[in-house]
This record gives C-alpha cells, structure tokens and sequence, in this order.
C-alpha cells in the first residue's frame, strides 16, 4: 500500500523537483529588482572600457586553453594531435556545466570523449575526476591564505599551506596502499577513492605536468576574475578579492542550485566579501562577477561550437553542440 502511494505521488512530486530550480530563479530575479533593482545592478558595466572587457575575456579563454592543454597531455594517445577537438570539447562541457544544476554537466564529459575520441567511459570518469580534485585541492590552497591571515591563526599560514600542498605527492606515492585498502569495499566514498586511483597518472612526469598546468589555469583564471571583482568592488585588498571569487566558485560543488546557478553563486561571494564591503556593493560585485563568468562560458560554448572537428572515422563531425542525453531542469 505504503509502494502504490509513493508511486502514485512520484510524478507530481518529480514536477515540483524539477518546478523548484526555475521558481528559485524567479524568486532572485525579483528579489534584486525589488532590492536593489536590475538598472542600477548593471550600471556599472557603462564605465567598463572595451579594451579592458575583451582583455578579461581573452584571459578566460586563455585558461580554457590551459584546461585543454591538461586534457591533452593526460590523453596522448587517444587525442594526438586533434587539439581543436579537445578545444571544442573543453568549451563545450564547461558551458554545460555552468548552464546546468548541481554539476549535472560534468556527465557531457565522458559522453563528449567517447563521441570525440573513443575513450571509454570508465577511463574518462576516473580522468575526470582526478582532474577535479586537483582543481578542489588548488582552489583551496588560494583559499588558505587570505581565510588564515585575518584570523589569530596568522602564523600557521605558512606551516598549513606546506601541509596542504604535500597532500597530492603522499596520496601520488601511496596510491597503491589506498587502492588496496579501498578494493572490494562497498559505498560511495569506496567507489570515488577507487575511481579516483585508477584516475591517476601513470608517470610522475605526467602527474607533475597535469599538477602544474592546473595551478597555471587557476592562476589565470582567478586573477582575472579578482581584477573583474575589483571593477564593482573597488577599495578592497587582493586577498579579499580572491576570497571573493573563491566563494563563488566553491559554490558550483553544492547538491542544489538555481539553473546557472543563481544565488547560491552570489551568496558565496557575498559571504566571502562580507567583513570588508557594504552589503548593497558586495551584492551588486557579485552579480555582475557571475554574470561575466556565464558570459564567458557563453563566449567560449559558441567559439567550441564553431570548431570543426573531425569524428574518429575520419568523417565530420556536425558542430552542432553534441547531445549528451542528459534530462536536467533547464537543458558544465
């Protein structure tokens, strides 16, 4: 009885999921049009320069292509010299996960390599997220300093950023201990751990390669973002700036967010900025920061749709954007 009710409520209670992320939408929208209001929101975005703009774009594009260097090296054999392929993909899935809930859009990886390269799933997914937890583990690092230094804690900067950066060698030269220690055990966190050993490189060269092409991205990347804060924010430091744009990003990771992840986007730059700026300037820096971020995504999603690449038969490939057969809310 208890089974046929629950199966009875399944669908209306999957429309109200699916209704939720668009009326949290809504609900943003109209609570800074009644706050703040859009015209005023944006009105910075006039004092922005041309110039200036498209250096802060280029720059973003440049770390989407650091991003791609990664990919490529990690895949010699299956990607050899189709760069533009990896280009395009790149884009493309960073798009996705920026348009789609809860990094739903990391799935388009694993589809886009076996579509572009005959990857196999299960090397992609482990690829994957060895990847992201090198980009976690370097994002965090930024993080440690300007978190510590206006604290007591001051001292321990140096001592717990050591720390912090050993972490990715100890678990490199105790991989096959962990693996051990994890195989034949049942849960998530078995499953990721495994996943994630499998995922490592095989050589030290290409573990330190892909450990210093993503510090070069995220160099990129929030440097670029912390100077585009500093425009809406100005009259705070660079740490917390960084801070800023790390609050932000950390909040893509969260189980649930609005379609392009409204809010909660903001709410971590606004809570990162909270000690060293007025609400009403904090709020209006970190919409517009994320409205650069999904600009950008935007940008680089049509530029990978326009590179042509040829499929692994050697035929073309269609450049309209693949189908990753994945049913969100609002389609990374």
């Amino acid at each position: 009885m208890t089974d046929e009710k629950t199966k009875n409520r399944s669908p209306g209670r999957d429309r109200a999921v699916k209704a939720l992320p668009w009326l949290v939408l809504l609900a943003f929208l109209a609570a800074v049009q009644y706050g703040m209001g859009w015209e005023k929101v944006l009105q910075p975005w006039l004092t922005f320069h041309w110039p200036q703009l498209l250096l802060a774009l280029g720059l973003m594009v440049l770390s989407y292509a650091v991003r791609t260097w990664r990919l490529v090296d990690y895949f010699p054999d299956e990607i050899g010299g189709r760069y533009p392929a990896a280009l395009r993909l790149t884009l493309l899935h960073n798009l996705m996960n920026n348009l789609l809930p809860a990094r739903t859009g990391e799935a388009s990886f694993p589809l886009l390599m076996r579509r572009y390269f005959t990857v196999p799933y299960a090397r992609s997914v482990s690829a994957l997220l060895w990847f992201r937890l090198l980009d976690l583990h370097t994002i965090l690092c930024f993080a440690i300093y300007p978190l510590l230094v206006v604290t007591p804690f001051r001292r321990l900067v140096a001592p717990v950023l050591l720390l912090w950066l050993l972490l990715p060698l100890l678990l490199y030269w105790l991989r096959n201990r962990v693996e051990l220690y994890f195989a034949g055990r049942d849960g998530r966190l078995s499953t990721v751990m495994q996943q994630a050993m499998y995922g490592l490189p095989d050589s030290p060269l290409q573990f330190f390669k892909s450990w210093g092409l993503t510090w070069l991205n995220w160099l990129v990347k929030l440097g670029t973002l912390a100077w585009v804060l500093e425009q809406f924010v100005p009259a705070v430091s660079a740490n917390m700036l960084i801070a800023g744009v790390i609050g932000g990003e950390l909040t893509s990771v969260l189980p649930f967010h609005a379609p392009v992840g409204v809010g909660t986007y903001e709410a971590g730059v606004i809570a990162a900025l909270s000690g060293v700026a007025l609400l009403p300037t904090a709020t209006q820096g970190a919409i517009n920061l994320h409205l650069f971020v999904l600009g950008s995504a935007l940008l680089g999603g049509v530029l990978g749709w326009l590179i042509p690449v040829s499929g692994t038969s050697g035929t073309e490939v269609s450049t309209a954007p693949a189908t990753t057969g994945i049913k969100t809310d609002d389609d990374a």
